[in-house]
């Protein structure tokens, strides 16, 4: 089961992110779980939604060892903000529109009794095809983490899950 929530290639892309594990100098202490079982746990508990402690027995780690390996990452390119800014009709308010001029990003809003939004219909799809995609990670249907950024690090795994599997089937 394990080989299959972290098949090579996700094990691969993950090694790189995960540093070493430390060495106790002193010695003793449980022995470490192996970071492959931690993974796959972790993929297993964002995607069925269970709870830490409904962990499978397959899988080794219990609910505090499955947050053991921590991550680096070298910061990327700044996030741009975006030149214009599609929405319907329900946004159509003076309001926002001075907001998001005042921050130089173009609205592309349909008016009210005016304009008709279908052609914001491709925009729209590509947004409800992602957050489809996303509700497919059972461990976001409900924010059951009490800290923002424990969910936000689920969201940051299926995002990373959904586009591991789009790659893996373009090759």
């Amino acid at each position: 089961m394990v080989e299959r929530l972290a098949p090579d290639g996700l094990w691969a892309l993950f090694q790189r992110v995960v540093p070493a594990a430390p060495m106790r100098p002193q010695g003793g202490g449980r022995p470490r779980y192996g970071d492959r079982q931690v993974l796959a746990a972790i993929v297993f508990v964002a995607t069925t939604g269970c709870t830490w402690r409904q962990l499978p027995p397959d899988f080794g780690p219990s609910g505090p060892t499955a947050h053991q390996p921590p991550t680096r990452s070298r910061r990327g390119p700044r996030r741009r903000r975006p030149a214009k800014l599609h929405a319907d009709k329900g946004y159509d308010y003076d309001r926002l529109r001075r907001w998001l001029r005042g921050r130089n990003i173009v609205p592309r809003i349909a008016r009210k009794g005016i304009e008709s939004s279908q052609r914001l219909g491709r925009h729209r799809r590509t947004v409800e095809r992602t957050v489809a995609w996303l509700a497919g990670c059972r461990r976001l249907h409900r924010r059951y983490e009490r800290k923002a950024e424990h969910f936000l690090a689920f969201a940051g795994i299926a995002a990373t899950l959904i586009c591991y599997r789009r790659l893996s089937r373009l090759k």
